[in-house]
C-alpha cells in the first residue's frame, strides 16, 4: 500500500476512533483515591550519577527538563513489543539491561517505567498510565508518562517510545484527558516529535504525526494508573473508566479470543473495575 493510500485509510481510522470516544465521555466514579510520589529513593542517586541525568535535563521548567530527557533515552531505547518483562522493572536494571544495546528491545511498559524514575529522581512528578482500547479483540494498548509542569499547573503527556508529546492548535501541551476529549470533539490534537528524524518505517513527518494520532485516539477509550510512582513496582493501580464499560467482560473475551474460543458465551454484565473519579487524574500533585 503506498503512502497515500496508507494515509487514507489510517484517516479513516482515525475518525472511527474519534467517534467512539465522542459517545463515550462521561466516566464511572465509585471513589476517589490519592497518586503517591517517592523523591528519596537511595537509588535515585545512582541513578542521576551513573547516567548525569541533571546534565541531561538542564534547567527550565519541569516539562521543558523531562522532554530532553525523553529525547536523549528515545532513541537509545530499542523497542520491542513482544518483550517478556523479564527484567526487574526499575530504571537501573532496565538501562543496564537495554540502554544503546540494539539487541535487547524493551516495550512501552518498561520505556516509560526508566522515564518516570528518571524524572522523579530529579524532583519532578511523573506518573506512569495505561491507555486501552475498546474493542476486545484488539490485542495492542500502550503506557505513556505525564509529567506535572508548576508554571503551566497542569499534567503534560511525554511518550518516550513514540519521543514526543501533543499540543493544540496555539502549541498548548496536553494531558492525556485533553487529548482524549479533543479527540472526541474532532478538534485539534497535534503530534510533535522531540527529533528531526523520521523513524524508518514512515515516509513523511506527515505520515508520522497521522499515524500517532490514530494510535493514541485508538488507545485512549480507558486509563490504568500506577498508583504509588517510586523505584520499582508496587502493583497497585487506579482504574478510569467510560460510564456502562464492563472491563471485565471486554478482558475475558480478549483472553478467548487470543485461544481462538469467540464462539463462547460472554456474559455482557460481568463485574467491572472499582472506577476511580476521573478528577483524580487532574489534580495538582502538591
Amino acid at each position: 500500500m503506498g503512502s497515500t493510500e496508507t494515509m487514507g485509510a489510517w484517516q479513516e481510522q482515525l475518525s472511527v476512533y474519534k467517534g467512539i470516544l465522542f459517545h463515550n465521555r462521561n466516566f464511572e466514579s465509585d471513589c476517589t483515591a490519592e497518586f503517591t510520589y517517592d523523591f528519596s529513593c537511595k537509588e535515585y542517586e545512582t541513578l542521576r550519577e551513573k547516567y548525569d541525568l541533571a546534565g541531561i535535563a538542564g534547567k527550565g521548567s519541569e516539562f521543558e527538563r523531562a522532554a530532553r530527557l525523553t529525547a536523549h533515552f528515545a532513541p537509545a531505547l530499542v523497542h520491542k513489543g513482544e518483550y517478556a518483562n523479564e527484567i526487574p522493572c526499575n530504571a537501573l536494571a532496565l538501562l543496564e539491561h537495554s540502554f544503546q544495546q540494539s539487541e535487547h528491545g524493551i516495550n512501552c511498559l518498561n520505556k516509560s517505567k526508566i522515564l518516570q524514575e528518571c524524572c522523579l529522581a530529579l524532583g519532578i512528578y511523573a506518573k506512569r498510565i495505561c491507555i486501552m482500547p475498546y474493542s476486545p479483540y484488539d490485542d495492542d494498548n500502550h503506557v505513556v508518562n505525564e509529567i506535572y509542569d508548576t508554571a503551566l499547573k497542569k499534567w503534560v503527556m511525554l511518550d518516550v517510545t513514540a519521543n514526543g508529546y501533543f499540543s493544540d492548535e496555539n502549541g498548548s501541551l496536553l494531558s492525556l484527558l485533553e487529548m482524549r476529549e479533543r479527540f472526541a470533539l474532532d478538534r485539534v490534537c497535534n503530534f510533535t516529535k522531540l527529533s528531526d528524524k523520521i523513524a524508518e518505517y514512515f515516509d513523511t513527518r506527515e505520515e508520522e504525526r497521522l499515524y500517532y494520532a490514530k494510535y493514541f485516539a485508538k488507545n485512549l477509550f480507558y486509563l490504568i494508573a500506577e498508583q504509588h510512582n517510586c523505584f520499582g513496582e508496587k502493583n497497585a493501580y487506579l482504574y478510569f473508566l467510560p460510564k456502562g464499560f464492563h472491563d471485565e467482560a471486554g478482558r475475558e473475551m480478549n483472553r478467548l479470543f487470543r485461544q481462538n474460543q469467540t464462539n463462547r458465551y460472554v456474559d455482557k454484565d460481568l463485574r467491572r473495575s472499582h472506577a476511580c473519579d476521573i478528577q483524580c487524574l487532574t489534580k495538582s500533585p502538591k
